[in-house]
């Protein structure tokens, strides 16, 4: 059996297969239907088809307008994204929803889904960015090194996941829980779609205190691009004070940032003593 036969056969290898497909950019069809490499057409029909192409690159093009139902499927999506999530009375149900809700492109090709951790009433939410493909196999938003860090981080002011009270408690959640994929434009659909669910997790766990760490978190939440400008910022969401700071894999990346971080951490432990 050929690679071809061996993925037709198997429905985890034809998900893999296209996941790749889709991580190297490839997210649509160029044609109406996909065209196999392996069963070439007939030459006429090869030729008909060759002509009306031609045909259509020297004609006129007429004006783009998107069609009333495309116009209006974002708002749509976002609607549909805010109900599903209000419904929501817990974080369990909520991260269910998140995960399976099909009108976000992202969770075509998944092969998982993140899900929160830490205490669901935690005084300190942390909303960190995307999970990367290994996290989103694992289950996991933050992944080896970056994981160590960020414990490193909190627990140097007495906060952790694992603290049995919302007091010292911390909950970490991703902005989304798949991976970002394709480009700005499904990446701009994507944040505003599943923008609703973060925003309602805020809600539920009610905490003294939001972090925001990451650059697309930071865009999600507060509509901001420059993570280096709004680092160290406090702003408001729902209502709460919300901290932006640096995500661990930049003080790997740059560890004379880790500075702005303990800054930030103090500021954080000053904020929540009141």
């Amino acid at each position: 059996m050929g690679i071809r036969a061996d993925i037709e056969a198997d429905y985890h290898a034809a998900l893999a297969a296209l996941a790749w497909q889709v991580d190297l950019g490839a997210d649509e069809a160029i044609c109406e239907a996909p065209v196999s490499a392996y069963d070439l057409p007939e030459k006429a029909e090869y030729l008909q088809r060759a002509a009306s192409v031609a045909v259509a690159a020297v004609a006129p093009a007429a004006p783009r307008t998107a069609p009333a139902a495309a116009k209006s499927g974002g708002a749509e999506a976002i609607l549909a994204a805010s109900q599903t999530a209000a419904a929501c009375q817990s974080r369990e149900a909520l991260d269910s929803a998140a995960a399976a809700f099909e009108l976000c492109d992202l969770r075509k090709g998944a092969r998982g889904a993140v899900a929160a951790i830490g205490h669901a009433q935690a005084d300190v939410l942390v909303i960190c960015d995307p999970p990367s493909t290994e996290g989103e196999r694992a289950g996991r938003a933050l992944m080896g090194d970056d994981s160590v860090l960020f414990e490193k981080i909190f627990s140097a002011i007495g906060l952790a996941l694992d603290a049995p009270s919302p007091a010292g408690a911390l909950q970490l959640a991703p902005a989304l829980p798949w991976p970002l994929r394709g480009g700005d434009a499904q990446k701009a659909e994507a944040l505003a779609m599943m923008r609703p669910f973060a925003l309602r997790r805020i809600e539920l766990a009610a905490p003294k205190a939001v972090v925001i760490m990451g650059h697309i978190a930071l865009e999600m939440l507060l509509g901001e691009t420059s993570l280096t400008r709004a680092r160290g910022s406090w702003a408001s969401i729902a209502g709460l004070r919300a901290l932006v700071m640096w995500p661990p894999h930049v003080l790997l990346q740059n560890p004379s940032a880790k500075r702005d971080t303990w800054a930030d951490a103090l500021a954080l432990k000053a904020m929540l003593r009141g």
